[in-house]
């Protein structure tokens, strides 16, 4: 099937996600054409955000924020067990 080049690499950039087959990338893509512009950025925005702001916290390795997780951070949690 021809694509146009920029839908082509789209394609072939949803493929490379886990679980993600041709016929999702192309239904993902599809979607993407069709919906506004403002929900693509919306998500978009959030897949930037998330790779630049979410660590591993450095006490249990959960996802973080910080450098200490919610849960580490938290004054309830017992420091003496494990998660």
């Amino acid at each position: 099937m021809y694509a146009a080049p920029a839908l082509q690499k789209l394609l072939e950039e949803l493929e490379r996600l886990p679980g993600i087959g041709a016929k999702s990338a192309q239904r993902i893509a599809y979607w993407m054409m069709n919906t506004d512009r403002a929900t693509v950025l919306r998500l978009a925005e959030a897949i930037t955000e998330v790779k630049d702001t979410v660590h591993f916290c450095t006490r249990c390795f959960n996802y973080a924020e910080d450098e200490l997780c919610e849960i580490c951070q938290s004054e309830q949690r017992d420091p003496s067990l494990l998660c």
